[in-house]
């Protein structure tokens, strides 16, 4: 009878033990996720009501730089207008590339302002 006892005992510690940490973390990065998702999706309202409302310049690099046809082309700025052209020419580790810090466009281009 004393060794059912102990199983129960070491299973429950065992549960004790691992389990709920696990499970709390679990519940920490679902809760986490839902609250990156909605503050994406809140951002991406803020970031469209603010282009609609004419606050944020919408600044063609292209025509700034005042590209020639061929160039646009092949560009992958002028081929996804969505983004803002210094997100299409990260480096690998995501680093901005030089020109693009130093562009009119960049520089132009607001602040996010984190709050209301």
């Amino acid at each position: 009878m004393e060794t059912m006892e102990g199983l129960w005992f070491s299973i429950l510690w065992f549960a004790l033990r691992f389990g709920i940490p696990i499970l709390i973390t679990i519940a920490l990065v679902w809760v986490f996720s839902k609250l990156d998702t909605r503050w994406r999706k809140q951002a991406e309202e803020v970031r469209a009501q603010a282009v609609a409302d004419g606050m944020v310049p919408v600044v063609k690099c292209w025509l700034l730089n005042d590209c020639p046809e061929e160039a646009k082309v092949n560009c992958i700025a002028y081929q996804n207008q969505g983004k803002p052209c210094w997100q299409h020419f990260r480096t690998k580790n995501g680093c901005l590339k030089d020109g693009c810090i130093e562009c009119k466009v960049f520089r132009g281009a607001p602040v996010p302002v984190i709050g209301d």
